[in-house]
């Protein structure tokens, strides 16, 4: 198959000029602090299935993985899929008291926290900031 010029991957050995905002960019990518970060952030796409081709928004914790590989050349991330990488101190979980009737809204740090005071027979931290208001 010939490579046109609708090709997405440059054929081997072929020249090619750029322009000044082209190398700015091309700079920017090679910056040995920023770069790989700053081309993910302007350069990589992935295929969504319905709205197609868009530009990629990592997540903090990706951002965080992709600067470890960068400044670590032999870092090793054991992370199987589904396991709550996104998930983050802050991210909210709803619990709702059987007793009451009542629903709070916390934390997810705060709920390990009272699960595990409750777990140990001690008192647990005070969760009534969390009440959802219906």
């Amino acid at each position: 198959m010939a490579r046109g010029e609708g090709d997405l991957v440059k054929a081997p050995h072929k020249k090619q000029t750029f322009t000044t905002q082209q190398m700015r960019e091309f700079a920017a990518c090679c910056d040995p602090v920023t770069g790989p970060e700053y081309f993910m952030r302007h350069f990589f796409y992935i295929q969504h299935p319905t709205k197609g081709q868009i530009l990629y928004e990592p997540y903090g914790y990706q951002v965080g993985l992709i600067d470890t590989y960068h400044s670590n050349r032999f870092a090793i991330a054991l992370m199987p899929r589904q396991t709550g990488k996104c998930v983050t101190g802050e991210s909210l979980i709803n619990i709702r008291n059987n007793t009451t009737g009542k629903v709070y809204d916390i934390p997810i740090e705060r709920f390990y926290e009272y699960q595990k005071a409750i777990a140990n027979n001690e008192c647990p931290p005070d969760i009534e900031q969390y009440k959802r208001i219906e």
